[in-house]
């Protein structure tokens, strides 16, 4: 081979790798949303009404971990969540269509019945009033999902204990068909499998307008600390884990 084609081979060699390098740096770099606690509570869309005094939404340093959000919901309280993400200062519109992961770490001090320690929830003028939530039920970790007829289903359990750290992705197909969208649950780094035995349940994921909520919402009676960790918004798996 001469020495010409030599370089050529060579400067095209390298041009590939760069170009290579930077579609994965690309198809990697999908993360929409950082809500890590040393940003402040502005990364969230909206609190107030959603933890009323003397309930808050504040960073708080953890020994391990540095700064996570404390959700904190007194005894007589039945709320104290966070609604939506802001992105640059905006609340974030989550498109039908769409697919996103919502990770972060999760502790709870009390492993108490509740309503939700996260909510995908619905606004507008819409159908569900929440597609998918994550509750404690018996002190298990528990998810339901709810179609646009009311019909619950108890899709997926496992036991979660108080005081201690797990970390949850929630992948979610967004469409307002029936069976078109799916919702999908990684604890600890390993996938769960649903009650029905996929680990990629089919159902409603969207209705008009719909916004992540992280806290605790019910145990009106208990006090009830969540701290919430690590959390991310990405196009996949990997932007979140």
């Amino acid at each position: 081979m001469n020495r010409h084609k030599r370089t050529s081979l060579t400067t095209l060699g390298t041009a590939v790798l760069a170009v290579t390098t930077l579609l994965a740096g690309q198809a990697h770099a999908a993360v929409i949303w950082d809500g890590d606690a040393s940003r402040g509570t502005g990364v969230f869309a909206h609190i107030g009404s959603n933890c009323a005094a003397p309930g808050s939404v504040t960073a708080v340093a953890d020994t391990a971990r540095g700064d996570v959000w404390r959700f904190r919901k007194p005894a007589g309280s039945d709320r104290c969540e966070s609604r939506g993400i802001a992105v640059g200062g905006t609340d974030y519109t989550f498109a039908n269509g769409g697919t996103y992961y919502l990770g972060w770490t999760s502790k709870l001090s009390a492993a108490v019945d509740n309503n939700a320690v996260f909510q995908w929830k619905s606004y507008g003028d819409h159908l569900q009033n929440w597609p998918v939530v994550l509750k404690m039920i018996n002190g298990r970790l528990t998810m339901i999902q709810r179609q646009p007829d009311g019909t619950v289903d108890t899709i997926w359990s496992r036991p979660f204990a108080a005081n201690s750290w797990s970390h949850i992705v929630v992948g979610l197909h967004l469409s307002d068909e029936t069976r078109g969208g799916w919702v999908e649950l990684w604890i600890d780094g390993a996938r769960q499998t649903f009650s029905d035995g996929t680990q990629r349940w089919a159902c409603r994921t969207f209705d008009a307008e719909n916004h992540p909520k992280w806290g605790v919402y019910g145990a009106g009676s208990s006090a009830v600390d969540h701290y919430v960790d690590a959390l991310k918004v990405g196009t996949s798996y990997g932007d979140v884990d």
